[in-house]
């Protein structure tokens, strides 16, 4: 093999992945007419496709590329990210990513004038009368790749995987994280090359997974003020569905209301474990909590708020109880927003609450807990979903959690074994201790607070300038009159010696913005981390009360914390913006931890 950043004459800017290495390897020694791959969610299959069609194209075989996508947020997705993307495979002239829907007969016209090489269109709009007569025009001059994402989608005698099949192209590639159809009948048959979760993890390209499994009851409140309680499983016999639209005609029709009072532990012990890896990491970790109906999703969402007032939570949801697909949209993408100048997503949403929206295509890094509250039944929709919780962070574990009564928790899928389940395999025998002691219940699970928390500082290391940085910031050189630089030359020639002097006045003002941000980010920080650690301190509270197995009021949560909090200012005065204050605070919160954890039970004053 070539050396690791240099592949078949492309320059690729990070070292590809084994699995992306292997799909490389392919297409530089063989060019096969169609590869079928199955990498795990998180894997990199943007990279994995740009990289091929760098790779086809160097070597003379493609000229224009065409990406085939499920949905339009994935469109979208890719015309923020593909520009960077095309970059880190060697692309150096104009990287437009071209969205076919909607530039229409443009799209024909950006192709013959060679301002574009790489256009995207959603499937749906493929089969679509216009989409198809413009694809066709298009496809009809050059040399055309065709990706098809998530190609599990496609039936062999289904419309989708027709309107692909009869597409005039040179090179195929079909990737999936899940590519198994229930009725073995996929339009593009098993993958050629297939990377498994665990091998995955292994190379550090995925986050290690486990699962844990408790008791989850729903209640609902009757016309005649009775209150029922059901289980996941229990609601969907009852339904005969586990529609969403069908769970709420049967709850409309019964004239039910569902009652917030008693909280599971599964929805509070994991978002409690997100709390405590958030201190232990420095990262803003992020849950996902999937819902039975738009009903079931307010509600759950107000609960925890209720539970976790500093937790920023909100829902999102379709249908006639649901909400806009331009407010749904909206939400979304304050938990997972476009990458910054930085090339990282800064959310402002803690916990999303959904009814099938956090699928496939979410393209989150900072979830660390899934949790089902649905119908937690063992399929690819499922699988995927999981996978919001697969994209690497270093330390970081993706915690997939559901009813102890579900599909998954009752074919063995727990602790590492999860795994197993992303890639439609049976649970394998033993766990794999390469990737540490799983558990599997809410009472063996629970691990201490750190010492101190981790602090994350901003990295302001800059491989390269964009040239566009460049010339504002010879502006601002200019206008404030800094001496000893050739303004004039370096309208003539991005490569004169003169723009270091720029790069150098760049580089200066990023890293003066950086200890600026910086000094103001660790007391935010460690003031986040002592409210975080007060909740888990209060979560281990509950545990120690409810271990009879008595459910647990909503309200009884907040009563706590504010217990806690009205001991630590008697004992540590005030909490302010001051980093040793912070620390006190933080460190007789551990102590009272500790003597939680020592005794067993928790202090008179918190009984």
């Amino acid at each position: 093999m070539q050396s690791a950043t240099s592949m078949f004459g492309v320059p690729f800017k990070q070292n590809p992945r084994i699995g992306q290495a292997a799909v490389f390897e392919r297409y530089g020694s063989e060019a096969p007419r169609q590869l079928n791959v199955k990498l795990p969610t998180g894997y990199g299959k943007t990279i994995t496709a740009l990289g091929s069609y760098a790779i086809l194209r160097a070597k003379g075989k493609v000229n224009r590329l065409l990406m085939i996508v499920p949905t339009t947020a994935q469109i979208a997705q890719f015309k923020a990210d593909g520009p960077g993307d095309l970059k880190s495979v060697g692309f150096v002239e104009a990287r437009e990513v071209v969205d076919v829907s909607f530039f229409g007969v443009n799209a024909i016209k950006k192709s013959a004038k060679n301002e574009a090489q790489v256009f995207a269109i959603t499937i749906q709009s493929l089969c679509q009368p216009i989409g198809r007569a413009i694809v066709s025009e298009l496809m009809s001059k050059g040399n055309w790749m065709v990706v098809v994402d998530e190609y599990h989608h496609y039936g062999d005698a289904a419309s989708w995987g027709a309107a692909v099949k009869t597409l005039h192209y040179d090179n195929l590639l079909a990737m999936s994280a899940t590519p198994s159809r229930k009725n073995d009948d996929s339009a593009f048959g098993d993958p050629d090359i297939f990377v498994h979760y665990r091998d995955a993890a292994r190379e550090h390209a995925v986050k290690p997974l486990k699962s844990h499994s408790y008791n989850y009851r729903v209640d609902a409140v009757l016309e005649s003020g009775e209150v029922t309680s059901f289980t996941t499983d229990e609601l969907v016999e009852a339904v005969g569905s586990s529609a969403p639209d069908e769970i709420e005609k049967f709850k409309a029709t019964r004239k039910m209301r569902w009652s917030p009072k008693y909280v599971s532990p599964l929805v509070s012990i994991p978002i409690e474990r997100m709390l405590r890896e958030r201190i232990a990491t420095g990262h803003k970790l992020q849950a996902i909590v999937g819902a039975m109906c738009v009903s079931h999703a307010e509600m759950v969402a107000k609960q925890i708020a209720d539970m976790f007032p500093e937790l920023v939570v909100d829902w999102v949801g379709t249908g006639p109880d649901g909400r806009p697909d331009k407010d749904n949209e909206a939400i979304i993408k304050k938990f997972c927003p476009p990458k910054d100048a930085n090339g990282t997503r800064v959310p402002s949403l803690d916990v999303l609450v959904h009814v099938g929206k956090a699928g496939e295509g979410l393209d989150s890094v900072l979830v660390s807990e899934v949790i089902h509250l649905n119908k937690a039944s063992k399929n690819n929709s499922n699988d995927q979903e999981n996978g919001r919780a697969a994209r690497y962070i270093h330390g970081v574990v993706g915690h997939i959690n559901f009813d102890s009564g579900s599909e998954y928790a009752l074919m063995g899928y727990i602790g590492d074994k999860i795994m197993d389940a992303m890639d439609d395999e049976l649970p394998s025998s033993s766990g794999d201790d390469e990737d540490g002691g799983l558990t599997s219940n809410g009472d063996d699970d629970y691990s201490e607070l750190p010492e101190e928390p981790s602090i994350q500082l901003w990295d302001v290391r800059l491989e390269s300038i964009d040239s566009g940085d460049r010339l504002r910031m010879k502006e601002v050189a200019k206008e404030a009159g800094i001496t000893g630089i050739d303004y004039a030359s370096l309208n003539e020639n991005m490569d004169n010696p003169e723009w270091l002097k720029i790069d150098s006045l760049w580089k200066g003002m990023r890293h003066r913005e950086a200890q600026k941000f910086n000094s103001e980010a660790v007391i935010r920080q460690w003031r986040e981390s002592v409210s975080d650690a007060t909740s888990v301190v209060a979560g281990l509270v509950i545990r120690t009360i409810t271990k009879s197995g008595v459910r647990l009021e909503k309200n009884f949560v907040g009563d706590i914390k504010k217990r806690i909090n009205r001991m630590k200012k008697i004992r540590c005065g005030e909490i302010s913006e001051d980093i040793e204050v912070c620390k006190r605070h933080y460190q007789w919160l551990k102590e009272l931890e500790s003597e939680i954890i020592t005794s067993g039970s928790a202090p008179q004053w918190l009984q």
